[in-house]
């Protein structure tokens, strides 16, 4: 590095056994801090635009966090890849809860943004 500071910034946020789900939850372009816990379907997010916490169940033991902009409003919706069936659950931030099967029970779940 080269005549700058470098800023190092931790924090602890989950428990032994939370899977990270960082994404923009609250939409305004930055990173939250995010995790979803198998164990309880716990999703506990803490975003960065306003600092509160906010937790929701959504999910199953087995299921894996697939968290994007699945509705191309400008923030993550919670979701969860069940490889067991291979459907994705989805709950938008406009558009409710929904479900599409999509997989199989070997698949890796890769999310992404919605591209209008």
């Amino acid at each position: 590095m080269t005549g700058g500071i470098r800023l190092v910034r931790n924090f602890h946020w989950g428990q032994t056994g939370d899977i990270p789900a960082p994404a923009d939850y609250d939409g305004d372009g930055k990173t939250d801090f995010a995790v979803f816990r198998p164990s309880d379907g716990g999703w506990y997010i803490f975003r960065s635009s306003d600092f509160q916490v906010i937790t929701t169940a959504f999910g199953l033991n087995g299921d894996r966090p697939v968290a994007a902009d699945y509705d191309g409003d400008g923030k993550a919706d919670i979701a969860v890849f069940r490889p067991s069936n291979g459907i994705w659950y989805l709950l938008q931030s406009t558009a409710g809860i929904g479900g599409v099967q999509w997989g199989l029970p070997t698949d890796v779940a890769i999310p992404n943004a919605f591209q209008p």
